[in-house]
């Protein structure tokens, strides 16, 4: 998973030439877009960090289990998975059988982040955050 930075002027243009290129997607696969430093290090908390990694390590079968692991409480852990699901880091998977609960899963493959920025980028490791 890659955090990278566009500015919404260049977001803009992106969206407003797709259509000349024929290209449904202005976002790459596995690319997260912020439009600043500032936002993504408002975004990216530790408490975001440690789900990512316990979902990682851990995989819980839902977000109560994920809370208890945590020792944090359910609203703020649900609050915390609902933005890492809107911004394309984590999805929800049904559980099969049982009461249907709904399985945090990462979007991504593998266990780093790397945040591009425009000229120092750096990395996430979930192995050193849990």
């Amino acid at each position: 998973m890659t955090v990278a930075f566009k500015d919404f002027a260049e977001l803009e243009k992106d969206l407003l030439s797709a259509p000349k290129r024929k290209t449904p997607k202005v976002q790459p696969k596995n690319v997260v877009l912020f439009d600043t430093i500032a936002s993504f290090r408002s975004f990216m908390t530790l408490q975001k960090i440690e789900i990512l990694a316990l979902i990682t390590a851990a995989k819980p079968k839902s977000v109560y289990e994920l809370t208890r692991m945590l020792d944090r409480g359910l609203a703020p852990v649900q609050k915390d998975c609902q933005m890492l699901e809107r911004s394309g880091f984590i999805k929800f998977e049904k559980e099969k059988g049982g009461r249907g609960s709904l399985k945090p899963r990462l979007t991504f493959d593998y266990n780093r982040i790397v945040v591009e920025l425009p000229e120092h980028p750096y990395e996430l490791q979930f192995s050193a955050a849990s």
